[in-house]
């Protein structure tokens, strides 16, 4: 008997949505859309799919983790596999959940990352793991942009293989990219103004150059192309621009002292970071 609930959070009209529906349908007793601005006409096809079922949320939701523990209630299975609505299920996964279901409390499952028309196999995007089956108790969300949930119990961790990954077609182009990331970061800002916490221009920097150069060297970015580059450059820029709207919400007024050579210290620093745990890494592999 199926003991599992797919719960979307769903806005406007998702290009990849009706795929994501169909990869489950046979895997899951209901599929819970949650409505945060469904076009009305997607509502209406929706509506025609006897295991779907509809739940409107009103309010503003920014980023999907404010409302996540709040989704999962929806659920009347067991089991919550929660799926952003470009994101496939292919067979050989569902293979792997009908049979470790009732063993283990919940389910960490590989990404296959589609970025700018590629699949992106370095770069720290890959195997990109996602907590996203798991029994309703034993997972709880924090309401912090990007961050994992908290887990208990026993958890299964799903083989890093391509035939066993969810497909998710992340970003089509750079306009779709520079879009959640203008909104991504403005409400990062917030949460650390919020929180009362300060952010420097040294701190910000370091976190920057540590993502260019981990990606795109340590983790091999190089060899997505193109979109490899394109990718660390675009994710080296988020926490500038953290710190840009962090500024703007404090009228401009900057803690601390800014030097012109803060910038390269902190980049050498992050270079022989990663230059050395590249080179142990190799060491080790070499051993193995």
């Amino acid at each position: 008997m199926k003991n599992i609930s797919a719960v979307i959070v769903v806005k406007n009209n998702p290009l990849h949505l009706s795929k994501v529906i169909a990869s489950v349908e046979d895997l899951v007793k209901e599929i819970i859309i949650v409505d945060i601005g469904i076009d009305n006409a997607l509502k209406a096809e929706l509506k025609k799919n006897k295991i779907v079922k509809i739940i409107e949320i009103k309010n503003d939701v920014p980023y999907v983790e404010l409302i996540r523990n709040k989704t999962k209630d929806f659920a009347k299975s067991d089991h919550v596999f929660f799926l952003d609505p470009d994101e496939i299920v292919p067979p050989g996964l569902k293979t792997i959940i009908q049979s470790q279901l009732t063993s283990y409390d919940y389910f960490k499952i590989p990404r296959k990352n589609i970025i700018f028309g590629r699949w992106i196999k370095h770069s720290r995007w890959w195997p990109d793991y996602q907590i996203r089956l798991f029994k309703k108790d034993k997972v709880t969300w924090p309401k912090i942009i990007h961050r994992q949930p908290k887990v208990t119990g026993n958890g299964y961790t799903v083989e890093a293989r391509e035939e066993l990954a969810l497909l998710h077609h992340n970003y089509q182009n750079i306009d779709e990219y520079l879009s959640k990331f203008r909104r991504y970061a403005k409400y990062e800002a917030k949460e650390i103004f919020d929180s009362k916490m300060t952010l420097t221009f040294s701190s910000a920097i370091q976190k920057a150059l540590n993502e260019f150069i981990s990606r795109y060297f340590a983790a091999e970015g190089y060899k997505d192309g193109s979109q490899g580059l394109v990718l660390a450059f675009l994710q080296m820029f988020y926490y500038l621009i953290v710190y840009f709207y962090f500024l703007e919400m404090k009228k401009f007024k900057i803690d601390g002292e800014i030097k012109e050579e803060e910038f390269f210290r902190k980049g050498l620093k992050e270079t022989l970071y990663w230059k050395k745990k590249s080179l142990l890494e190799r060491m080790l592999q070499k051993i193995l």
